[in-house]
């Protein structure tokens, strides 16, 4: 099984234009069965007033579904899931913002894909100091209560100096990857990977032309 998270900053092309073409190619060039996906627009000016949850799952033929960060009238912002198989028992899990920053919220799900069922969270974490690692917490709780085997995906916007003991101390296991960010020059990872009941038995950051972050595609096996 393949799984990949990527943030997208809504179909930016890495140099100030929307790529909507470009966006489409990178998500289904990642060839993933479950994929995680942040900062995605449905219906804003600033994206042609298209729905990219759409766009993606057509390109990737896969199922969706979307967790909404934020709204302003018809408009929406936040993460998306995607699988090649049902999503069921969704839950948007609205983190907290005790400095009073950008909403925050993780999407939990079951997941099945090829006969393997999985409890999935995906997100998309702040990047005001202290936020994230109290929003994390709140994230593998809510897996906790989930049955396994697990999975945790996102841009998590901490480092894995604070992201590795977390996640390993609640019984994960965090893919090796590079840098991710940002996508011209990576220097520092803050884009994550993570399994709890799953064998990791490969991990990339490919270079897919678009966006500010690198994705991170990782194999998976049942062990």
């Amino acid at each position: 099984m393949r799984v990949a998270t990527f943030n997208v900053k809504h179909g930016e092309n890495g140099a100030g234009r929307v790529d909507l073409r470009r966006l489409s190619s990178a998500c289904a060039g990642l060839s993933a069965d479950v994929l995680a996906i942040q900062e995605v627009d449905r219906f804003a000016r600033r994206t042609h007033f298209r729905d990219e949850m759409r766009i993606i799952a057509r390109a990737t033929g896969l199922q969706a579904t979307f967790g909404e960060a934020a709204r302003k009238k018809w408009r929406s912002y936040g993460n998306v899931l995607l699988a090649r198989g049902p999503i069921t028992d969704v839950e948007v899990v609205k983190l907290p913002r005790p400095s009073g920053g950008e909403p925050r919220v993780a999407i939990v799900a079951r997941v099945d894909v090829g006969g393997i069922g999985l409890s999935v969270g995906a997100t998309h974490l702040s990047f005001r100091k202290g936020e994230g690692a109290a929003q994390l917490a709140v994230l593998l709780d809510a897996l906790a209560d989930r049955d396994g085997p697990r999975l945790l995906m996102g841009d998590l916007n901490i480092g894995p100096d604070l992201v590795v003991p977390a996640v390993t101390a609640a019984g994960y296991t965090v893919a090796p990857t590079e840098a991710t960010f940002p996508a011209s020059a990576p220097r520092t990872r803050i884009d994550f990977v993570a399994v709890s009941g799953l064998e990791i038995v490969g991990a990339s950051t490919p270079t897919v032309g678009t966006s500010d972050h690198l994705p991170i595609v990782a194999d998976l096996l049942v062990p």
